[in-house]
Order: C-alpha cells, then sequence, then structure tokens
C-alpha cells in the first residue's frame, strides 16, 4: 500500500499549493514565535511548499519527508540554494527510525495521515510522538467522515487504474466544480477540484481512527485546502497524554 500511495502521488507533480494559501494556513495554527528557531518535520512534505514557508517564518532547520521519491527530487530541485535551512529524505512517516527519540520541536502532517489505514495512523502518531521533544508540539490534521456519496466515488477512484482515473480528471472534473464548491462550502480552484479532491480520493481514509484527548482539538482553518467541515484538526502538546478517549 505505501508504494502505491507513493506512485500516486508521483503523477500530481505539477500541482502546488499557492503560496499564499500555505501561508494562510500555517499562520493560522502558528503564531511566529512557536516557529522561530525551531526544527521542525514536515510529514508527507511532498515538494516543500510547507517547509519553504516555514523557513521564511523564522524556523531554524525544516526536514522533510515524503513516500514518494519523485516528489523529494522536485522539492530538492525547486528549493536548491534557496535556503541551507531545508532537507528532504524519501520516508515514511509510519516509520522514523532515521530520527532519534525528541529531535523535533515541532511535527505537522496536514494530509499524508489520511492515506494510512487505522493501524497505520496509530503507528505514525505513536512515531510523531517519539520524535518530538517535551512541550514540543505535534500537529496532525484528518479527513472528517463523510456521506455515502463521498465514500462510494472514493472506493471506485481506488478500484480504477490511475490512467483512466488520470483520465476522467482531466477532461470531465470541471463538470462537477460548482456541486464540489456547495458541498464542501467554500470556493476551489480547477486545479485543486483535479488533484486534492478528486485524485486525492484514491485511497483515502476517513474519520480519526485513534482516540486523542478534545483538549488538543483546535479550528480549522478555512482555505481552499480545508475547511471545519471537512477536516478535524488537533494540535497536541507533547509529551501530555495523547491518546485518552474517543472524538465525537
Amino acid at each position: 500500500m505505501e508504494s502505491v500511495i507513493g506512485e500516486m502521488f508521483d503523477r500530481t507533480l505539477a500541482y502546488s499549493h499557492q503560496a499564499s494559501e500555505v501561508k494562510k494556513m500555517l499562520r493560522h495554527y502558528f503564531d511566529k514565535a512557536e516557529i522561530k528557531n525551531k526544527v521542525i518535520l514536515d510529514a508527507g512534505c511532498r515538494v516543500g511548499e510547507y517547509s519553504q514557508a516555514l523557513v521564511e517564518m523564522g524556523a531554524r532547520k525544516i526536514i522533510g519527508i515524503d513516500l514518494s521519491s519523485r516528489c523529494i527530487q522536485v522539492a530538492k530541485k525547486r528549493l536548491k540554494g534557496k535556503s541551507k535551512k531545508m532537507k528532504f529524505y524519501q520516508g515514511d512517516i509510519t516509520n522514523l527510525k532515521m530520527f532519534p527519540d525528541r529531535f523535533f520541536d515541532i511535527v505537522f502532517c496536514l494530509g499524508t495521515i489520511n492515506y494510512l489505514n487505522p493501524k497505520g495512523v496509530k503507528k505514525a502518531m505513536k512515531e510523531f510522538a517519539r520524535v518530538t521533544k517535551p512541550d514540543g508540539i505535534m500537529l496532525v490534521l484528518f479527513q472528517k467522515n463523510k456521506g455515502l456519496l463521498i465514500q462510494l466515488v472514493s472506493k471506485i477512484a481506488t478500484r480504477l487504474s490511475v490512467n483512466v482515473y488520470l483520465f476522467f480528471i482531466d477532461h470531465f472534473s470541471f463538470l462537477f466544480k460548482s456541486f464540489v464548491e456547495r458541498m464542501i462550502g467554500r470556493k476551489i480552484s480547477y486545479q485543486y477540484l483535479k488533484y486534492d479532491i478528486f485524485f486525492g480520493l484514491r485511497n483515502l481514509n476517513f474519520g480519526i481512527p485513534v482516540k486523542i484527548d478534545k483538549k488538543f482539538r483546535v479550528p480549522t482553518v478555512t482555505c481552499e485546502y480545508c475547511s471545519e467541515k471537512t477536516t478535524a484538526s488537533f494540535k497536541i502538546n507533547v509529551p501530555k497524554t495523547i491518546i485518552t478517549r474517543d472524538n465525537d
């Protein structure tokens, strides 16, 4: 499954998040004092948009990991020479053995964890907690449970071959833009519709399969990429108890 997910995101290299939206997201969850001079893990970094923005916010060092080797290659190429504070590696968020305990001030995962099964999510969360320093922060965003229609589309998208599904996205996704905007309650671009919504439905899991203390639940930013209607955000202080009771 891990190789399938990595290969899937190899196919989205032409798509990148807008810098203004990336900064809006990060500023919603962090103030500059939380970022300044911090060592941060970008778990599921893709092509490094968020890593770059965090450096611009004053982070001391950013390490990005992603299953997709091509995403890592692109991240290194597009950010080469821009900052020595960023490093990118191919890696698995369920197995962060390349990092020692209590290494990062902040670990954040804004989408990748949704492609793991419940067992994988638990492993990733334990690894995040292990590599985060005491009094550090874990920011993790989950997809909320969706209705039967979305679940059905996700299953169909997963079963179709990548080439067939991409053909459908490229030629017919525009027909669904207004419908999707009404469903998720916000305006979106065609690029976002094609790659973050339609293509992103492949192998996507919904809900929160681990128990996280409700005190760590924070409002989700409203931007092109997410909103409270669709996404549950947790800003977890480590080493306080993480897995304690059921979530709503």
